[in-house]
């Protein structure tokens, strides 16, 4: 049985940050990088610098903000080992303004090329033409802002069909760039 990802206001709430805000997204984002990049044994330092990077994260409570990290270290580590395409994106619920979670899905593409940079991903041009573009689209992404205009024009489907393109594109970056087991 595949574990549930936490829910997004919670881990927003447990790092001190604003519901809906992007703070949850850019964690998994880098943390998704990072395993694509092979640095399954950095949980302790994900979750330091994470935690590091907020002024006042609480403990206590339900659960406590490393606690909410290391559960969903464990799903999407297991999700994207698991290669049935279960991985899912921590972002704000569909019901969140759209320009929030717009706002997210931008902040969760640019913390995962971080993750991939801070392992150091081999060079562009040894990569896969596919890996090259996921990476070149998710740099787009990272630097859309959502306009008012853009939201009625757009809209959800548009919302929705790019936050599927970036689910199902990480898994393919996971499936090409992880190191082979014993390699370091």
């Amino acid at each position: 049985m595949r574990e549930k990802i936490p829910d997004y206001d919670e881990l927003q709430l447990a790092l001190g940050a604003e519901p809906g805000g992007p703070v949850a997204a850019e964690a998994h984002g880098t943390l998704c990088g990072l395993l694509c990049a092979g640095v399954e044994e950095a949980l302790d330092t994900w979750i330091h610098n994470t935690l590091a990077d907020i002024d006042d994260y609480s403990f206590g409570g339900s659960q406590d903000a490393r606690g909410l990290l290391e559960s969903l270290y464990e799903s999407t580590a297991g999700a994207l080992r698991g290669g049935e395409m279960s991985f899912q994106l921590l972002l704000p619920a569909d019901d969140a303004p759209i320009e929030d979670r717009a706002g997210a899905l931008a902040a969760w593409c640019n913390g995962f090329l971080y993750g991939l940079a801070v392992r150091g991903l081999r060079p562009m041009e040894e990569l896969p033409d596919e890996v090259r573009e996921v990476l070149s689209d998710f740099s787009e992404i990272g630097r859309a802002g959502v306009t008012e205009e853009e939201v009625e024009e757009a809209g959800e489907s548009a919302l929705a069909e790019l936050e599927e393109y970036v689910r199902v594109a990480v898994q393919l970056v996971y499936d090409e760039c992880r190191p082979p087991p014993g390699y370091h």
